[in-house]
């Protein structure tokens, strides 16, 4: 399983660990995404932010930031989805590593990791994330210029647009 896992994730993971950066993180939400995430979504609950990287045995990860929920999806769970209210995240960090950025939550006492994430999106989800949970400061923040944040928030806008497009058609 391993090698099939190598072949069909080998150029992600090979520009990974030879340039430090995933090439699939600073990407729009695909149509596989939105089909899985979309159950989860609560009809008054709006899609604030999200980053994707790589989870430790686990492949490829998601994390989407709501209003009132941070939903969290692993490729290794067959795209499983947990929502965890964020009134039980306790703690968050950000920080920049080898391999790109790498965050982490804390939830009812269990530690949820991702690293690999854009270091465009991360900040902008992590500073989002920090309007309702305690975040520590970022370790090695990137200099975001405008184009930077222009980029991430046409990528919030766009998953917003396809996890609610009722509430895009009579906005």
């Amino acid at each position: 399983m391993a090698w099939f896992d190598f072949l069909k994730y080998g150029n992600e993971l090979a520009e990974l660990l030879i340039e430090g950066q995933n090439p699939y993180s600073a990407s729009l939400l695909q149509a596989a995404d939105v089909a899985t995430l979309q159950p989860h979504m609560h009809a008054s609950d709006r899609a604030i932010a999200y980053v994707q990287g790589r989870v430790v045995l686990a492949g490829r990860g998601l994390w989407v930031l709501t209003e009132r929920h941070l939903l969290i999806a692993q490729q290794a769970n067959g795209h499983q989805v947990h929502a965890h209210p964020l009134n039980e995240v306790s703690k968050a960090q950000c920080v920049r590593g080898k391999y790109g950025y790498t965050l982490r939550v804390t939830i009812a006492g269990q530690q949820f990791s991702m690293y690999g994430a854009s270091a465009t999106l991360s900040a902008m989800f992590y500073q989002a994330l920090g309007q309702t949970v305690d975040c520590a400061a970022v370790f090695k923040p990137p200099q975001l210029d405008a184009d930077d944040l222009a980029q991430g928030a046409h990528h919030f806008a766009h998953a917003a647009s396809l996890l609610h497009p009722a509430t895009q058609a009579v906005a």
